[in-house]
């Protein structure tokens, strides 16, 4: 009885305490600064992407690798384009268009999202932020 239900509460402790300090790839924040960064990438600084234009794939996000000689960790993750978002966003296409755009496209077969997976380092901080760099 008792004995094993302090362990079980010391398993799930455990498993909660790896979660938290976990892979500094898949924290809400750095992906958050990833997403940021992929939108001044793709539409200079001073613009910030509308929501639905990229979208960061949380779920996809992984550790490739760590550097041995620092706290360093290469991280990829998927980012989704909403084509019709960026074409509204940009303003390529009129909404008319963008209406015949979504019945044409999936009928000749274009995919109206893309998605790219983007590489990035994250660098722990002392002050407990992460430092975000996107890869070429």
């Amino acid at each position: 009885g008792l004995s094993a239900r302090m362990a079980l509460v010391a398993i799930a402790a455990t498993a909660l305490a790896a979660c938290s300090s976990g892979s500094p790839c898949t924290d809400s924040a750095v992906l958050a600064k990833v997403k940021e960064l992929h939108d001044k990438q793709q539409f200079g600084q001073s613009t910030e992407a509308p929501t639905k234009v990229f979208v960061v794939q949380a779920k996809t996000a992984t550790q490739v690798s760590a550097d041995k000689d620092s706290t360093r960790k290469r991280c990829s993750v998927l980012v989704t384009t909403d084509i019709i978002e960026v074409m509204r966003f940009t303003k390529q296409a009129s909404e008319d268009e963008i209406a015949k755009i979504k019945i044409e496209a999936p009928k000749k077969g274009f995919a109206l999202t893309k998605d790219d997976l983007v590489n990035f380092t994250v660098q722990p901080l002392a002050d407990g932020q992460n430092y975000v760099t996107l890869l070429p």
